[in-house]
């Protein structure tokens, strides 16, 4: 993920967004506070092998974690709360993609489908994380990009690379690949590792 990739504009995610798609968590472990989606100058991806480096859309997030929701505190932020903050900030940006009508490969979905079917056709079928130096969970930063996107028979694929920092160089990172489940017949996930995304 490139984060230096040139903005062409900035927009605050509302309230109200956030609110309708952080509403599965309870109120404690509501880590994302509040977001931005960033659009990127595309002008110069020559082909698509650029596109994993770039990204597609980036979405970029204040974050606190004011008390573990599992864990006595260990005083940084850590793999769980990773996956956790990377599912909000991944159903925020999906949630601001469809609300804009931006993803194409979802199209004929809206806001109220993706509400229904948030928890039940969203999985993770591979997930990496690396951390470079401990963050301090009361407050930090995340971004999120989608790289790539395709579809097959009933699924979505969606590509993702997601970063962490604080202001004392703190920093983690990690590639995480979705399905998405785009009908309700019975679909194979060929051999896909199906973890929810929660």
């Amino acid at each position: 993920m490139n984060i230096n990739q040139k903005v062409i504009r900035v927009d605050e995610v509302s309230k109200d967004l956030l609110n309708v798609f952080l509403e599965p968590y309870k109120d404690d472990c509501k880590y994302l506070k509040k977001a931005q989606f960033q659009y990127l100058d595309s002008r110069n991806i020559v082909d698509d092998s650029q596109i994993n480096k770039q990204g597609l859309w980036l979405i970029k997030a204040d974050f606190s974690i004011a008390e573990s929701c599992y864990i006595t505190d260990t005083g940084h932020f850590n793999s769980v709360e990773f996956n956790i903050c990377y599912n909000q900030l991944f159903y925020v940006m999906i949630a601001y993609l469809l609300e804009n009508q931006l993803l194409e490969v979802m199209k004929h979905w809206d806001l109220e489908i993706y509400k229904r079917r948030q928890l039940s056709d969203f999985l993770i079928v591979k997930f990496s994380s690396a951390f470079k130096k401990p963050i301090n969970s009361n407050k930090f930063k995340g971004t999120l990009s989608i790289n790539k996107y395709s579809s097959r028979r009933n699924l979505i694929i969606l590509k993702t690379s997601c970063a962490f920092s604080d202001d004392n160089d703190g920093c983690s990172e990690g590639d995480v690949t979705i399905a998405i489940l785009d009908s309700k017949l019975e679909t194979n996930i060929d051999s896909f590792h199906k973890t929810t995304v929660a």
